[in-house]
């Protein structure tokens, strides 16, 4: 299931004090009312960047890639330049419908879905639109692949809904997990995200729950997300029992942000820990965050 933000009150709410001050430095980008917006990390100077879908800032916080939207199926990857608003359109690659691009470590390349022979193919391109190219697909895969990401030894992640995959740049499976025995009681779907850690041990992924959550108006299963470790090859939940938590993203070793609803119709940014902090809004009216390295 694909979950858009949709109209909130608008409201954004500081950290605790106890905030690492060098922290302070990195940016927020999220999602608002179809809108790219950027914020300090502790969600203050919150102001709008443009009109889009999917917004990933990018390591050193001077560009956001995002998804730029067209009429009907018609979506194009982009990157604006945050000072300075200038902006390009992808309109180059072979295919109108590509979304969700995902930065690479150095700044350099994005990594999205694209739609062609009525298949969802993993697409790569350089950071202004130059040199596209499909990540060749494994020969054991047969389904589509969704979910990229980058991981730290630049072979990427990917998932089709029973598998999770790492490959190379070349297609070849470094590694495959069937998510049935690597998630406990849950299932993943196109919209899911996978977050790698800094130090290549582990990612974090948002995932459906096996079972009937206790928010009536929210269409589907609720969502969880899960640490995976990838030594074992087995996830744990992560984020606290009755809380929706989807979108996670890093935020340093040992916290992580995620997107949370408490009624089913209203969005926002939430900040807790591995070891199970209470979370604390940073961000309202706002969903699909990301940070910046710096």
């Amino acid at each position: 299931m694909l979950r858009l933000p949709l109209f909130i009150y608008a409201a954004v709410v500081m950290l605790t004090p106890g905030t690492r001050s060098a922290e302070l430095t990195h940016h927020l980008c999220f999602s608002r009312d179809r809108g790219v917006w950027i914020a300090n990390l502790d969600g203050t100077s919150a102001h709008k960047i443009v009109t889009g879908d999917d917004p990933a800032i990018s390591p050193d916080g001077a560009r956001i890639a995002y998804t730029e939207p067209g009429k009907g199926s018609i979506r194009h990857i982009a990157v604006i330049e945050v000072s300075s608003a200038k902006k390009a359109i992808f309109r180059n690659l072979p295919s109108d419908n590509a979304y969700g691009p995902v930065w690479s470590h150095d700044g350099q390349r994005l990594l999205f879905n694209i739609f062609t022979g009525d298949h969802w193919r993993l697409g790569l391109v350089g950071v202004d639109g130059s040199g596209f190219q499909f990540v060749p697909v494994p020969p054991n895969l047969t389904q589509d692949l969704f979910s990229p990401a980058w991981a730290t030894d630049g072979s990427i992640y990917g998932q089709d809904i029973t598998n999770i995959y790492q490959i190379d740049l070349n297609g070849k499976t470094l590694a495959q997990w069937k998510i049935s025995d690597a998630l406990p009681n849950a299932d993943m779907n196109s919209g899911n995200r996978i977050r790698p850690s800094a130090d290549g041990k582990s990612f974090l992924v948002d995932a459906d729950l096996g079972e009937e959550g206790q928010i009536k108006s929210w269409h589907g299963p609720p969502p969880a997300v899960f640490l995976f470790d990838l030594s074992s090859g087995k996830a744990h939940r992560i984020s606290p029992p009755k809380v929706y938590a989807w979108d996670p993203f890093w935020l340093n070793s040992e916290d992580y942000l995620f997107t949370s609803t408490t009624d089913g119709r209203h969005f926002g940014i939430y900040k807790t820990s591995l070891s199970g902090e209470k979370p604390q809004l940073v961000v309202n009216n706002a969903s699909s965050v990301t940070v910046s390295a710096q």
